[in-house]
């Protein structure tokens, strides 16, 4: 009986991940052309919690926080053209905040049936671009954020 009940178990359907689970936060996959630089970028979030900011890059000022319902925001600008990021996926942006989430990643936002409410993607927002003719906004989504399993921030 014992060796007809191991391979049941070993072909068992893994269980869904339970939340809360804490993650490192990394946003990237940005698409740039060869003249462009990522100067700003601001995402909305929903049931995300921030638990730390794990580091500030050079020339760069980063904001991070929610409110006592599940919306937040994490935000970025850098001071000056010298400190703007001229790839899509900048390192100094990998490992960025220390993040609670409470459900899985919702990647669009649901509207009610009854058409009483919405419950908004977990990650939206914007990247600001600088371009030979000014600025442009480019959007943000669940895609340009990678979520990596941790319990604090990396040591520096």
């Amino acid at each position: 009986m014992k060796t007809l009940l191991l391979p049941l178990l070993l072909t068992a359907v893994p269980a869904p991940v339970d939340h809360p689970r804490t993650y490192l936060l990394s946003i990237g996959a940005i698409p740039l052309k060869d003249t462009q630089s990522i100067q700003a970028f601001s995402i909305e979030t929903w049931g995300v919690e921030f638990k730390s900011v794990c580091h500030i890059p050079p020339g760069w000022r980063i904001k991070a926080g929610g409110s006592a319902t599940p919306n937040g925001e994490l935000g970025g600008v850098g001071s000056q053209g010298a400190t703007w990021f001229n790839h899509g996926t900048p390192k100094e942006l990998r490992n960025l905040v220390l993040v609670t989430l409470y459900d899985r990643v919702q990647q669009d936002d649901i509207h009610s049936a009854d058409g009483s409410g919405l419950v908004p993607a977990t990650f939206k927002g914007y990247a600001t671009i600088s371009t030979d003719d000014g600025e442009q906004k480019l959007p943000l989504t669940y895609k340009n954020v990678t979520l990596v399993p941790a319990r604090q921030c990396p040591a520096s």
